[in-house]
């Protein structure tokens, strides 16, 4: 049997189950539709009536009709193969996790919006079955089911399932509101012992600092065979598809994990952020005039009003944005709550060069893990990430305005030769300077509000 043949059988055989989970899923709808209403919050006139649901299953499954397209993966066998299996495997145990916990909550399911959640009369608390180990276990089994079938089925319609797993988070929030209000301290206790998405990887209760480093450990597995199968295959739209769709996941990922701190203890508030942009203009002038130091001298790639503004929508938008939510944000954060700054500022840098290492080589590597430092200390001085996104998605911005994406290859991978020896000094200096200054001085003038932030 050909593996063009497996592929699709196995495809047939998995959108059949697809189908049949579906199938049960609008039934159990009906059901509901049937039972007295409860308790409820925010919007939610819609979700009583058939042909709300008949509206949006046509437009939402007509959507997903039109856009199934294959995506153009380039993959030699060996590669779908392991695209095959990975696929079946975690698609069919999305669709296991939805169906286990549709049957777990028996007549008690019902539908929800981003706008609003509603009980049944007599509605009951289930903490059972997969609801015993997280709280949303069919929304997770949801996202799982489409992350598999963009291996699987590898069309665009599993990007759009995967795409909607914000939409469904939100959901997650109303239902989490009217359960509140309807069981109150049964409720709150049960939110204590059970975590909203992920399951504990033990009994025992971990420090929140070095559950949150597993969990972004575990979020960085599908990154290995995507530097190992995706990225030396893709190239042109493909690439920068993946490379949006990579940053969008890490970004959604952060926020996930990073749920157990506030927003503010994230580093998201308006602390520091002149520091972070008087910074930000030393690094970037620092940079520039290595790079301009160095020959070849490389002339300024030319871009178009349009290409300008989608740079800077992608290096201040994604690349500043995720880069720093996930390391300066979350990292940070979950290092200095359980050991401390020094672990913070070191380990977030030594992450930062890590992520670079595999996808630009170890001399960039090396460099972000000195540009790491200086973003961590601007941290912990700081106190805020908003003047760091601001400075490193400029940083990234000056240089490609500076030199083409061609000729800063060849920076790193060919030795470079110097020809304004000046020009190079004075940005070096420049560049050592912002490190020693937020180390050294800065703190004697300055109340940073990290010092004073309380820990655990």
């Amino acid at each position: 049997m050909t593996l063009t043949l497996i592929e699709q059988l196995m495809r047939w055989i998995a959108g059949a189950a697809g189908l049949a989970v579906l199938a049960i899923i609008l039934a159990s709808l009906g059901r509901g539709l049937r039972q007295p209403a409860g308790r409820r919050v925010g919007r939610t006139a819609w979700l009583r009536s058939p042909a709300f649901y008949m509206i949006i299953s046509l437009l939402y499954f007509g959507f997903c009709a039109l856009i199934w397209r294959p995506i153009g993966f380039r993959l030699d066998q060996p590669a779908r193969i392991a695209f095959l299996a990975a696929g079946a495997a975690i698609f069919s145990s999305g669709l296991g996790l939805i169906l286990w916990g549709r049957l777990t909550l028996g007549h008690y399911y019902f539908g929800s919006t981003t706008q609003g959640a509603q009980l049944f009369e007599r509605h009951r608390l289930i903490t059972s079955g997969p609801f015993s180990r997280v709280r949303h276990p069919m929304y997770l089994g949801y996202l799982l089911a489409g992350l598999g079938g963009i291996l699987l089925f590898q069309n665009w319609t599993m990007v759009f399932f995967s795409l909607q797993f914000p939409a469904l988070m939100r959901r997650a929030r109303q239902e989490e509101r009217v359960l509140a209000a309807e069981f109150g301290e049964e409720w709150q206790n049960y939110c204590q012992r059970v975590p909203a998405w992920l399951p504990r990887l033990c009994k025992h209760r971990l420090h929140p600092g070095l559950a949150a480093l597993l969990e972004t450990g575990l979020l960085f597995l599908p990154a290995i065979p995507a530097y190992l199968l995706f990225w030396p295959r893709a190239s042109g739209n493909l690439a920068q598809a993946g490379e949006i769709l990579s940053y969008v996941y890490f970004a959604l990922g952060a926020l996930l994990i990073g749920r157990r701190w506030s927003i503010d203890r994230l580093g998201i508030n308006r602390r520091g952020i002149w520091l972070g942009l008087i910074c930000g203009f030393f690094l970037v002038l620092a940079r520039s005039l290595v790079i301009l130091g160095v020959v070849p001298a490389f002339a300024p790639p030319s871009l178009t009003i349009s290409d300008l503004v989608t740079q800077i929508a992608f290096y201040f938008g994604l690349v500043g944005l995720v880069e720093e939510l996930l390391f300066r944000g979350l990292v940070y954060r979950a290092l200095e709550d359980w050991l401390g700054a020094r672990w913070a500022i070191w380990g977030s840098s030594l992450a930062f060069g890590l992520w670079h290492v595999f996808g630009q080589g170890l001399a960039v590597g090396a460099a972000t893990f000195f540009y790491g430092l200086i973003f961590a200390l601007m941290r912990r001085r700081a106190g805020g990430i908003i003047g760091l996104i601001i400075a490193h998605g400029w940083m990234d911005l000056a240089t490609v305005l500076i030199i083409s994406p061609q000729s800063l290859q060849s920076l790193t991978t060919n030795r470079p030769e110097i020809a304004h020896p000046m020009w190079v000094f004075i940005g070096m200096l420049l560049l050592v300077q912002v490190p020693v200054y937020l180390w050294k001085i800065h703190p004697l003038w300055a109340d940073f509000p990290s010092q004073s932030a309380p820990r655990g």
